[in-house]
């Protein structure tokens, strides 16, 4: 009898009772027979751990399932680490809360998985906006420019993968100490570690839904003045720089620093500014953007109002 990998699903919620039912059943819903839960709630106020025991309660029977409520929020690394190490799984899955799977996500990854050799597996993901709006993470225009196999110069130079409908390997997820904790968010590091060591495969199949909600993590990457995310950012480009192997790597670190130098400077986050042009200055020669980004630095022109319309004004 052929043996069928067990996967295993990490799902964390924080103050996220709207969605996180919809969340847990999408797990439950899998066409692939072999699935494990492990369900974090990490300090949520609005009501989610009662949500999440009842369904516990419910379900306990017909899905293995783990579970570890936390008394106040910890860092989402910690605490995905933590369940991490209790899994039993082949493969992993890190599930947000306010996203949901396609009944056919886990059945598809894994035909793709043992078809390739490939360590992790990531495909289309629907964004879906409070307005009622959505449209795919890849639009059908992109989706003979997606890359597979060694795709760690696409990660560097401008964070291509949908994240949130990763498979991994947890094998090589171990290898790789798990998730950094002390960064701040996970995705962007993670990425660039297995991409380093692990070929990739696309699957062209819509397997996960995404919500794009006001006040999640993902809006607040270079939030004005302050941002908690953008030191992590660099952390992580720092570890890209001791990591690279040839002029194309090296032009895609390039490439990442001026765009992330950009936004820091356009944000008024001047202090992670200077650390990304300091990074960028160990490159030669020297591009005219870098020039025009150390002058915008040194005279600390803060144009945060106007950047934050705009970018609110884009997410309308």
């Amino acid at each position: 009898m052929q043996h069928i990998p067990l996967v295993s699903v990490i799902c964390t919620c924080h103050n996220q009772g709207s969605y996180v039912l919809q969340a847990l059943d999408s797990v439950l819903e899998q066409s692939y027979p072999a699935v494990e839960i492990y369900i974090i709630d990490n300090g949520s106020s609005d009501g989610s751990k009662k949500l999440i025991s009842d369904w516990i309660k419910q379900h306990g029977e017909q899905i293995p399932i783990m579970h570890r409520y936390y008394e106040r929020p910890v860092n989402y690394c910690q605490a995905f680490n933590a369940a991490f190490k209790s899994i039993n799984g082949h493969y992993l899955i890190d599930l947000a809360a306010d996203d949901f799977l396609h009944p056919l996500h886990i059945s598809r990854a894994l035909e793709q998985l043992q078809g390739s050799g490939a360590k992790v597996y990531f495909c289309n993901a629907l964004l879906l906006y409070p307005d009622g709006s959505q449209q795919p993470f890849y639009p059908a225009r992109h989706a003979g420019n997606i890359p597979q196999g060694g795709v760690f110069s696409a990660v560097v130079q401008k964070y291509v993968i949908s994240s949130v409908t990763l498979v991994m390997d947890a094998s090589s997820l171990l290898k790789e100490g798990g998730y950094d904790e002390d960064l701040s968010y996970e995705d962007f590091d993670i990425l660039v570690r297995m991409s380093r060591k692990y070929p990739f495969v696309y699957g062209d199949f819509t397997g996960v839904f995404k919500r794009e909600l006001p006040g999640s993590l993902s809006t607040q990457q270079y939030q004005v003045k302050h941002s908690a995310l953008l030191p992590s950012t660099f952390r992580v480009c720092e570890k890209i720089y001791d990591m690279l192997e040839g002029k194309e790597e090296k032009e895609a670190l390039r490439f990442r620093l001026l765009h992330e130098t950009k936004h820091a400077l356009a944000s008024a986050n001047f202090k992670v500014a200077g650390q990304f042009l300091k990074l960028y200055r160990k490159f030669s020669p020297i591009s005219l953007h870098y020039i025009l980004f150390r002058l915008w630095h040194t005279c600390r022109l803060d144009i945060s109002n106007l950047y934050s319309y705009w970018t609110k004004s884009k997410s309308l």
